[in-house]
């Protein structure tokens, strides 16, 4: 990711109005070498982004190179896809959605190379010096809680009950980065069992209801960024967010942070923890949608949620850890609910 350092330069420069800055570390490369996140430092006191910055850097690969050897031209549109979205997210919806939801300021994007029109940077506020440093790979169930909140908020605050076609505009119709039409080559190297036969009306009962939000898509607790204290939390990564039952976000979140004994004992209280801030949420925000027709709806799609995910792992990664006894039991739960009716 050295070979654009001028060119990268240049643009921040012009994006900034300043050239006083400095790279101060790479946090982390891109999923698949599309590029790197890093922190810098404006260090012109009379620039209006004086300070620490953030630039999310995506410059694709001649080749792709997954993890899982999931590569080619569906995998590779869908990224790119992804990066589109998140810039469009960070410049026309973040910053109002912020003051109730905290998560990055946006500040500049654009393409980086005129030839490449898939490289761009996107800049923005660095959430370490906004009272967020510390980053965590489980959570207690405070912590859980907190991040449900935060899910709640956000859900509130972009509840639709009649969703127009070009809703949400230029970002994810529907959200979430395992939607079944997004990974038909993970549904075809699926086992073929119940899950598999039942993948299609799953996703038709999750996607079909009367009430959507924008969902953030990719909530694990990596995304999330905590106070000291970790009585805060801010979210990043916004890659897949999009139109969809809240649902698709607390399964992945809580199936993210949790393990299997953890979430067998507290599961039923989280999602009352969710319901609870969903409720307070629409409520301080003078919501004209009803919390109980809301919730009645989205209770009733928790383990068509989480079987949807589960479809998605038992195609992508079939022996990944996060396929435990009890996401199979919600599963199960789930194939039985939609295949009764």
């Amino acid at each position: 990711m050295t070979k654009n350092v001028a060119q990268l330069e240049k643009k921040l420069a012009a994006l900034l109005g300043t050239t006083e800055f400095i790279k101060i570390e790479t946090i982390q490369s891109l999923w698949s070498g599309y590029g790197e996140i890093g922190r810098y430092e404006n260090k012109d006191k009379s620039n209006p982004f004086y300070g620490r910055f953030i630039v999310k850097h995506i410059s694709p690969p001649t080749s792709q190179q997954h993890p899982r050897g999931w590569n080619g031209a569906l995998a590779h549109q869908r990224k790119l896809t992804s990066y589109n979205v998140e810039a469009e997210f960070y410049q026309h919806w973040a910053n109002s959605i912020k003051p109730t939801c905290a998560l990055p300021q946006f500040i500049a994007q654009e393409n980086l190379d005129d030839t490449c029109p898939n490289s761009r940077i996107i800049v923005m506020s660095d959430l370490d010096t906004e009272g967020y440093p510390i980053r965590l790979s489980n959570a207690s169930l405070s912590v859980a809680g907190t991040c449900l909140q935060w899910l709640a908020r956000f859900h509130a605050l972009n509840l639709q009950a009649k969703v127009t076609e070009d809703w949400p505009k230029n970002l994810w119709s529907i959200g979430t980065y395992w939607y079944l039409g997004t990974r038909l080559t993970e549904y075809n190297a699926m086992e073929e069992n119940e899950l598999k036969r039942s993948a299609v009306l799953l996703d038709a009962k999750l996607n079909n209801g009367k009430f959507k939000t924008l969902v953030h898509g990719d909530a694990k607790i990596a995304n999330f960024c905590f106070s000291a204290d970790l009585s805060k939390v801010a979210a990043v990564d916004f890659q897949y967010v999009g139109a969809g039952c809240g649902m698709k976000d607390v399964i992945y979140f809580l199936g993210s942070c949790l393990d299997n004994a953890t979430l067998e004992q507290n599961f039923d209280d989280l999602i009352d923890v969710y319901f609870s801030a969903l409720k307070a949420s629409l409520a301080e925000i003078n919501s004209k949608h009803s919390f109980k027709e809301v919730e009645q709806e989205w209770r009733g799609l928790i383990n068509i949620a989480w079987a949807d995910f589960e479809r998605f792992l038992a195609g992508w990664a079939p022996d990944h850890t996060k396929r435990t006894l009890f996401s199979h039991k919600l599963t199960q739960i789930a194939i039985t609910q939609i295949t009764k009716v």
